[in-house]
């Protein structure tokens, strides 16, 4: 059984990846479904992804005590 996980892949911006497995495991490396980009370890991309959030909100907040 293969399982969908929605990602922006970089290269095509499509949003289905793909993985072997009925579950996430950190380790388990994306695959994006259409161009068969390699995105990285689940870790990894949530790590980034847990970056880009907290820039996001950062200035958000900023701009609030203003």
């Amino acid at each position: 059984m293969t399982v969908q996980v929605e990602l922006p892949c970089p290269k095509c911006k499509s949003t289905k990846m793909r993985f072997e497995r009925e579950e996430i495991r950190e380790t388990d490396i994306i695959t994006c479904a259409a161009c068969g980009h390699n995105l990285g370890t689940m870790a990894s991309i949530r790590e980034k992804m847990n970056k880009a959030y907290q820039q996001l909100k950062q200035p958000s907040a900023a701009r609030k005590l203003q």
